[in-house]
């Protein structure tokens, strides 16, 4: 895996947010087989560039599938043991910090208060947001990366943590280091 990675492979962690926050492979993209997955993968990867799938051991098969139905056919592999296979290799592993709604209102005020990254769609967004938020739809984030501050902690967040868990992989991959998500999304945070 770490040498399709050298070689430019793209690393596909497809399990749960909550596991993938927990410990995941740096440089690794999270887009959970539980979600809209064929959308976001479709959305994010890059077609020219080797995917390695990295899955709760058995689902595997079913990720390069679901790959290969939108045109994905470029598998190189998985990490055999899922991220087991990387239990005496720490210094691959990293982890999201997670944090609550009523958590962030509160750091919002603090002098270290961080940047909230919306990543919903801008219907969602003004329907409800948590005031001082940016949205930045998860499908221009990408686009969008030189537009986020990397002076101050990101806390990513949707409607319930399926996307954010793909934005906040997607920063850190690209060197932000003080990121964490919005456990439970919008509805997480209390009405004022």
């Amino acid at each position: 895996v770490l040498a399709l990675m050298a070689k430019g492979a793209q690393p596909l962690d497809v399990r749960d947010p909550r596991d993938f926050a927990a410990a995941h492979l740096k440089g690794a993209i999270n887009i959970g087989l539980g979600g809209q997955y064929a959308t976001w993968a479709g959305t994010l990867l890059d077609r020219e560039r080797p995917i390695v799938i990295i899955a709760s051991p058995g689902r595997e098969a079913e990720a390069a599938t679901r790959l290969g139905r939108i045109g994905f056919d470029n598998v190189a592999g998985y990490l055999d043991g899922g991220l087991r296979a990387l239990k005496d290799r720490e210094e691959l592993l990293t982890y999201t910090l997670q944090t609550s709604g009523t958590a962030v209102l509160r750091w919002i005020g603090e002098p270290d208060a961080p940047f909230v990254l919306d990543v919903r769609t801008p219907r969602e967004w003004h329907e409800r947001r948590i005031d001082g938020s940016t949205n930045v739809p998860l499908n221009r984030l990408l686009e969008h990366l030189n537009d986020i501050p990397r002076n101050r902690p990101v806390v990513a967040m949707c409607a319930g943590g399926y996307r954010s868990s793909i934005a906040s992989s997607l920063l850190q991959r690209a060197g932000f280091t003080r990121v964490s998500e919005l456990t439970g999304g919008i509805a997480a945070v209390p009405v004022a």
